[in-house]
């Protein structure tokens, strides 16, 4: 009953949009099982999912039903669900893992809090009926959770909550515990993280954000931060951070993860998320080829930010160093940045770097008073006015300050398949550089 009443709501409220759209209902059961039914109103012969990093939901995910399979597509990089025996269908229930996996450039469909609360990542669910089109932007997704809250856009609800996902999705907990609020954050942090981490949480994330705040200008809104962990039987423990929309959400996995904090290194997983609240509009990059700018200058900022606010001056010079080290091991073996970065998403923070650092250098040296700050702000200012979020357009704010082989460079590297970055990157001598700071 209650996914109906919630088809009949999203489709008087928006007939034509709902006519295209596969309607997702995703639902914690009293047992602490999770599944995931999708619905669409025609009959379809196949539900593909809008992005597939990997191969983890063939593995993962287990139709309800014997008649349907989750197939993976290696010519397209696709995953998809179909009936086994070809008949078209209307609706297809899937048994979730509700367990945390990482996955390549991109965030993990369930991070769970040790108290058995949750957080979903909305846009791991995300499909479409037959074909994912380019333009394809509109996902009607329903939560059902008895007895628990539902924490969507920072409002808090009871039960179930129905919304229309959009871009990149965002992340929706699902517990019992109530979010704290202060002048920073709207926050959920998780009981199993250690003193001296929450320390660093609560005083590290505040000086960040009144830093780039200073720097880029004050946020129209509070943030949402969700911090969260969540043991591994298979030995496995790390962490991962994001920023979707309004929120930052940080997780680790494993004992070994949070046995032992690292102040150096967790300031900087810090910073470098907290940059991305302040990047805006500019942390929307179109094409994924390009994603090297965005990452490239939270890399940068994060240095800049533990220089000034955690007063590790000599950090973002060994970190250049180190990252030129990585993006050239990386493009060894393919020296074309459009394929390298296919299979090593870790390019795009490590040549990224370099690139801003370089980019970064050449301003300073103009001595007009510019630097990452200025230009990133220009560049937010272009998207507002109707221009894309892409390196073209990053670079027309700058370019008088630009070498002409940095410029022609840097328009390739994203988008010549012939393009040889290996031996580009070789030319930048980045000792130093972040000097002019």
């Amino acid at each position: 009953m209650f996914k109906q009443c919630i088809l009949f709501i999203l489709y008087i409220f928006s007939p034509l949009l709902f006519g295209a759209e596969v309607f997702t209902h995703i639902e914690k059961h009293r047992d602490n099982t999770w599944t995931v039914t999708y619905h669409v109103d025609t009959p379809i012969n196949k539900l593909v999912f809008n992005r597939t990093p990997d191969n983890s939901r063939v593995k993962r995910w287990q139709p309800d039903n014997s008649h349907y399979e989750i197939s993976f597509n290696k010519e397209i990089g696709q995953e998809s669900v179909s009936r086994k025996d070809g008949r078209p269908f209307t609706e297809v229930k899937i048994k979730l893992t509700p367990t945390y996996t990482p996955l390549p450039k991109e965030y993990a469909p369930f991070s769970p809090f040790s108290d058995e609360g949750m957080l979903l990542h909305s846009g791991r669910f995300f499909a479409c009926a037959s074909v994912c089109a380019d333009n394809a932007n509109t996902w009607p997704i329903a939560i059902k959770a008895p007895f628990n809250h539902i924490i969507v856009d920072g409002k808090v609800h009871k039960n179930n909550v129905q919304w229309i996902g959009k871009d990149s999705g965002q992340k929706i907990y699902v517990g019992h515990e109530a979010p704290i609020e202060d002048a920073h954050f709207v926050s959920l942090i998780d009981g199993r993280l250690p003193p001296t981490l929450k320390k660093h949480i609560e005083k590290d994330l505040p000086k960040l954000m009144d830093f780039f705040a200073d720097k880029m200008g004050t946020l129209d809104y509070r943030p949402a931060l969700f911090a969260s962990f969540s043991e591994t039987n298979d030995g496995r423990y790390g962490h991962q951070g994001g920023t979707l929309s309004d929120q930052i959400f940080l997780h680790w996995y494993g004992e070994k993860a949070i046995e032992k904090v690292n102040s150096e290194s967790i300031f900087w997983f810090f910073a470098h998320e907290v940059a991305h609240l302040y990047q805006k509009q500019g942390s929307d990059i179109e094409n994924p080829s390009e994603a090297w700018l965005h990452e490239g200058a939270a890399e940068f900022l994060a240095g800049v930010a533990s220089a000034n606010v955690a007063n590790n001056t000599g950090l973002l010079s060994e970190k250049i160093l180190s990252a030129q080290r990585h993006c050239l091991e990386g493009l060894k073996q393919e020296p074309n940045y459009i394929r390298a970065v296919k299979s090593n998403s870790r390019l795009h923070y490590n040549c990224g770097l370099v690139l801003i650092n370089e980019i970064n250098h050449a301003i300073v040296k103009k001595g007009k008073q510019l630097d990452i700050f200025d230009t990133w702000q220009s560049f937010n200012q272009q998207i507002e006015s109707g221009k894309p979020a892409s390196v073209a357009t990053f670079i027309n704010g700058i370019q008088p300050h630009l070498s002409s082989e940095l410029v022609n460079s840097m328009t390739q590297l994203s988008q010549s398949t012939e393009f040889d970055a290996y031996a580009f990157f070789q030319t930048l001598n980045v000792a130093n550089k972040d000097k002019t700071l």
